[in-house]
């Protein structure tokens, strides 16, 4: 990750950054590596659609108010986007009021 971002437009979310989880519980049962390997690119396509949201809106550093995995901030890395994780919320704040930014909600 870089030390330092210049010209930074911040990208701040106040969501996990994940794939969608089902809202009831499910029990999931991986019995091949194909089934494996068909949830990993599933996962992973989530997050490139994730990332390329993001990378829409031109920021080029996400400052993330929950945690993400390690594939996650490689895909974030690999795609040129430093972030940071578990950035609490009074933080947060000082972030939008310092900086006046414009919260938008998706």
């Amino acid at each position: 990750m870089p030390s330092a971002v210049k010209d930074a437009k911040l990208a701040i979310l106040t969501c996990p950054f994940e794939p969608p989880r089902p809202k009831t519980k499910h029990k999931l049962d991986i019995t091949s590596v194909e089934e494996f390997k068909r949830l990993r690119d599933y996962e992973k396509e989530k997050f490139n659609d994730m990332i390329n949201r993001v990378k829409d809106t031109g920021a080029n550093l996400v400052i993330c108010q929950w945690g993400f995995d390690d594939e996650a901030n490689h895909l974030l890395l690999q795609n040129e986007l430093p972030a940071v994780r578990w950035v609490g919320g009074p933080e947060i704040e000082v972030f939008i009021s310092f900086f006046s930014l414009a919260v938008m909600q998706s």
